[in-house]
């Protein structure tokens, strides 16, 4: 059904919500925990290992606190001992079970809140609540040992392809890596007109549009760092959504991927710049349902035209190869450790394809004039287009100010 419900003031939250099964509170606590623990408690235990327990209460209910162990999770009654308590309604817990809201966005939407601890000290525990939720592998270095090719062989995670390039070679390297580079595929002409519309649709957007992300860089600028639904101001860059080559790229990940659009942002595009100091021109590593919405978004692909040279200078993706196969910690740059962290290097033409659900990043650019675009065109599966309306995004609830004021579409905000 689709998800815009009247008066949820966030038009996924309760239409979606109500597709899939209510958990209960004390319930999961009593029952359903201890039974994922002794299925699954070993993917993860050696990851909880030393982590302080974390308790969630309801506003006029039971507590629980989860204390980590050498066999997964226990659960004890009450938070004594709990470094972090979090207090939630009982549709919000089951929701975050379901993958409808990650702590994040429990917390980003004022539907939870941090009695004691931090954001961080819930967001720690997420990998193996989705572990024992899903049964997937949290991501380690052991990802090596999957990342090969069709013979066996260890990928190269820095190889490109040809635009007329073996589709099954890429495609093999897509579901396995969670990215693929494919060189030339548009023209320098092409590029440019594509260039020359995205700078027309610069001169129209203007701070405040709840359809753009504005940053401010180190001279105080206010800049746009992101353009959705760019259809608004460019029938050409609105009709690129079903042009022949980005369709079939896409859908080398599977033939029932569906172009987004009119939703999910629709075709947008994304900008870097230098010196930005506060908002999010420079992403973190981050996956694209990271406030929620896995089981109605995803797979989602995300098919990237390169206008401009992708470097360190000019700012580029990174990605972690093979991640989009795993539950993920939430990582700080530099937290890489010997996890196979990819930096992709473009050509104006190129195209990049990666799955959603890759931990992706895009750092502040070492140079002191970067000004890399890059369009973005997303494929979902049907089932996101049944639950999410027209002109909707499971990130709509960053448009919105929070309690404090503050917009996430706009750093002068925060």
């Amino acid at each position: 059904m689709g998800a815009d419900t009247t008066g949820t003031g966030l038009p996924w939250v309760e239409a979606i919500a109500d597709s899939f099964p209510r958990r209960s509170f004390r319930a999961f606590h009593t029952a359903e925990l201890p039974a994922l623990n002794a299925e699954r408690g070993a993917l993860v235990a050696a990851d909880l290992a030393g982590v302080p327990p974390l308790a969630f209460r309801l506003p006029d209910g039971p507590t629980y606190t989860w204390i980590a162990g050498p066999d997964g999770i226990s659960v004890a009654e009450g938070d004594a001992g709990a470094g972090a308590l979090v207090e939630l309604d009982e549709r919000t817990f089951s929701d975050h079970l379901n993958e409808l809201l990650t702590a994040s966005g429990c917390v980003r939407t004022d539907r939870a809140e941090l009695v004691r601890g931090t954001l961080q000290d819930w967001k720690r525990w997420e990998p193996a609540t989705r572990a024992l939720l899903s049964g997937t592998p949290i991501y380690t270095n052991a990802v090596r040992d999957s990342l090969v090719d069709r013979d066996g062989a260890p990928l190269d995670l820095h190889r490109s392809f040809p635009a007329d390039g073996d589709r099954e070679e890429m495609r093999h390297f897509l579901l396995t890596a969670g990215f693929l580079h494919v060189k030339g595929v548009y023209s320098a002409d092409e590029v440019a007109r594509f260039g020359a519309e995205v700078e027309h649709a610069r001169t129209r957007t203007t701070p405040g549009d709840r359809f753009s992300w504005w940053s401010l860089n180190a001279a105080g600028d206010e800049v746009v760092t992101r353009i959705n639904y760019l259809g608004r101001f460019s029938p050409l860059l609105q009709e690129l959504c079903f042009e022949p080559r980005l369709t079939e790229f896409a859908r080398l990940a599977g033939a029932g991927f569906r172009v987004c659009d009119d939703r999910l942002d629709g075709p947008m595009v994304f900008v870097k710049s230098s010196h930005i100091v506060k908002g999010d021109g420079d992403l973190g590593w981050h996956t694209d349902d990271g406030i929620g919405g896995h089981p109605a978004m995803c797979p989602l692909i995300q098919a990237g035209i390169q206008l401009d040279h992708a470097n360190p200078e000019n700012g580029q993706l990174m990605v972690l190869a093979g991640s989009h196969r795993h539950v993920n910690h939430w990582l700080k740059w530099g937290d890489e450790g010997d996890l196979p962290v990819v930096r992709i290097e473009t050509e104006p033409g190129d195209l990049t394809v990666h799955f959603g659900d890759i931990m992706h990043s895009t750092p502040p650019p070492t140079g002191p004039d970067a000004g890399r675009r890059a369009l973005y065109y997303k494929f979902a599966e049907e089932k996101t287009f049944a639950w999410i309306p027209s002109g909707c995004h499971y990130n709509d609830a960053l448009f919105r100010a929070d309690k404090t004021g503050r917009i996430s579409a706009r750093a002068t905000t925060h």
